[in-house]
Order: structure tokens, then sequence, then C-alpha cells
């Protein structure tokens, strides 16, 4: 199947361009604050590749692999293996990608910081300021020890949110991308509606959705079809019955690299009292945080437009609200706690999810939004109702 757009795993120029305008916007952050350099890590799991891949285009598979990115210079890359680095080349293109190591996890052997700091003494900025980024929930501890001994000289900081600001803002470039993989997280919806039926397994629909999303490219994937009271459930041998409400998640990156959320509630024949006034709150609730989904209101603006409905319904939540996406999770956290103001080309999945005071009914539904001025852009084409199930299989 032809996927239009950027591939992360080639090299395009499409894809050098919207690298070129993402490093330009990190080194204009790095003069104003004064970085030597900075170093971003990352590895091949959701919440800790995408600093490495939006910087460079590209991060491994399963191992940790650093950048070191000095002012109004490409990226120079330092990967944990030769297979790894020959993929980054091929990935990347940039002319700077050195081997550290062999990849052993649990090996002693890899100096993964050693190299990261004889880079930045080459390049004279040995005893300056350096950011990491990642470096709370990516770097270990042990490379941050061996990084600070390695460079002694220089002032170490977490540069983290340098590139998160950066990174939150997409262009209509990235902004293109994203709506190409919501395409992908749509398409896996509709197998699950063709699909689903009186007795068929969790797993088996869970796999069809898999087969549907990995033919069109999608990297990252997380199915969940949840018939409990909260949706984030492992593919599951039980089949649907009647009277279950599901809520059914397709979480995705697309061949680009993009990040997308879509989630639907499907009711299997008649639903109890209780599952349709959940069912009702959560699609309520949704439609409200979309209406304050705008720039210039505040991430906990959203979150107040959520809890409105929610309140009244007595309903706990599973988890937050929604968050930033692209290449992978972004800034901000839809909760009544995050004062960020939503920026236009801001992209956030809003997932409210709802359980009721028994922990015996839960409800989530997902979409993924470009914030604009007016309305926001909604990736899916799907619209976000109660969808009914009344087939036997």
């Amino acid at each position: 199947m032809t996927t239009p757009g950027i591939l992360s795993s080639t090299r395009s120029d499409q894809k050098s361009k919207i690298l070129r305008e993402r490093h330009e916007a990190i080194w204009a952050e790095m003069r104003a604050e004064n970085y030597d350099a900075i170093v971003v890590a990352g590895r091949g799991l959701i919440t800790q590749y995408g600093y490495l891949e939006y910087v460079t285009g590209w991060c491994p598979q399963v191992r940790l692999a650093y950048a070191v990115v000095l002012p109004g210079q490409e990226p120079i890359l330092i990967m944990p293996t030769n297979s790894d680095a020959w993929f980054a080349r091929q990935a990347t293109g940039l002319t700077d990608v050195r081997a550290a190591g062999q990849g052993d996890v649990i090996s002693e052997q890899d100096s993964l910081p050693q190299v990261i700091a004889d880079v930045i003494t080459e390049h004279r900025a040995g005893s300056g300021k350096i950011g990491v980024v990642g470096l709370r929930h990516i770097v270990p501890v042990g490379d941050y020890e061996m990084l600070k001994n390695a460079l002694s000289q220089a002032q170490i900081t977490d540069a983290t949110a340098l590139v998160g600001r950066v990174k939150a803002i997409k262009s209509m470039d990235e902004r293109a991308e994203v709506v190409r993989s919501a395409a992908i997280a749509d398409a896996g919806m509709e197998v699950f509606a063709q699909r689903a039926g009186l007795g068929v397994a969790g797993w088996e629909l869970w796999g069809d959705i898999q087969q549907e999303v990995r033919r069109r490219g999608a990297q990252h994937v997380l199915v969940m079809v949840g018939t409990g009271p909260f949706f984030n459930d492992p593919p599951r041998s039980d089949a649907l019955k009647a009277g279950d409400l599901a809520s059914v998640y397709v979480e995705i990156t697309g061949p680009n690299g993009f990040w997308v959320e879509k989630a639907s509630l499907f009711a299997v024949g008649s639903l109890s009292d209780e599952k349709q006034r959940l069912a009702r709150a959560c699609l309520a609730s949704h439609a409200a945080a979309e209406a304050a989904l705008r720039a210039g209101n505040t991430a906990a603006d959203v979150a107040v437009a959520v809890e409105k409905v929610a309140t009244p319904a007595g309903v706990d939540f599973g988890i937050w609200h929604g968050h930033g996406v692209g290449v992978d999770h972004d800034i901000p956290v839809i909760t009544q706690t995050d004062e960020t103001v939503l920026a236009e080309g801001m992209v956030m999945a809003l997932h409210p999810n709802f359980v009721n005071p028994t922990t015996t009914v839960g409800v989530s539904v997902a979409d993924t939004y470009v914030v604009q001025e007016g309305a926001p852009q909604r990736g899916s084409k799907i619209p976000q109702e109660l969808r009914h199930i009344e087939r036997n299989d």
C-alpha cells in the first residue's frame, strides 16, 4: 500500500526540510538560554523515543542512543551498535554518526557517555553549559554519572523543556502528517466495526486491528478493547457478549512517526441504564472539551470543561483527560493544574475516561486535534458517537 507523506525510516527532501526547520528553532532556543551543547536521549519506547527522533529523524527500535546538538551545526548521532548506526545513516543523511558499543543492555562494556563527552570536547564545549534532554525519564543513572565525570568542568542541566517547547508547535507540513496518521487509525477502527459481534474474542479483534494498521505502515501501536471499568486492557480471550459496552482504542504512529489517538464506544445489543448514563456523560464531556480546545485557552480550561460534565454525573477518572501528541507525547497535559496556554499548531489528544463509584462500569473516547484560532481541526473522519453492534457470528 502506497503511503503519502514523509517516511521516518528513509530520507526525503520533505523530511530534510522539516528537520532543518526544527534545528533552526532549537538553535535559537539554545542561544537564548546560553547552551553550548545539548545531548538528546532516546530509545524505542513510547514516551522515550520522541525527542531523539524529532531532532534527528531516527531512533533505534529498542536500544538507547544519543545526539549531540551544537548551535548552528547538524546533530551528531551516537549509536550503540554498527547496525544501529547504519540504519541511522539511511534514515537521516547525517554525516557524523558514531557507533559506541555492542548494544547489550545488561553488559557494562558500552560507553556512550564517553563518546558524547569526546564529541563535546572536540567542539571546545567541554567547560560550557550542557543541557540533557530526557534527563529525568530516559537517561540511565549510570550514563549520567559517567557523563558528569567525563565533563567535570561543564555545567550540566536538564534541557528537556527546551526541546519540548519547540516540539509542541507543529508546522503546516507536520500537521499534514498528523492527519495522515489519523487516517490509518480510522482504518483500524472501521475494521473493528466490521468484525465485532457476539462471540468474537477480544484478542481476535485486537489482531484484526493490528493487521490493518500495520499493513498501512503503523510503527508504534496500542490497541485496547476494554469492556470493564478501565479502557487500558490487554487483549483477552473473553468474547463480546450481549450488554457489553466496549471502549475501543487505536493509538498509533504512522510511517511518518506522528502519533494519534482514536477511541470509540460500541454497544453490544441493549445496554443497562448505568452504562447508557456513563456513555452519554463521556460523549458530552468530549464535546465540551472540543469546544474549549481553542488557541488562547489553557490546558486547565479544557480540563474544567470535562469536569463540569463529569462532576454532576458522579464519576471518577481513570487517568488525565488528554495531552499533547506529535512525534511521541508532547506538552501540555489536560489537567486542572496545567496552566499552559494552548497555541496554534499544538496537537492534542483528548481522551475523557470515566468510571462509576462502584468501579463496575467504565467508558472512554478519544480524538486527536490540531489547535487553531477557531474550532480545532479534527484528525479523524469518524463521528464521535455511541456505535451499535447487533449481529451474531
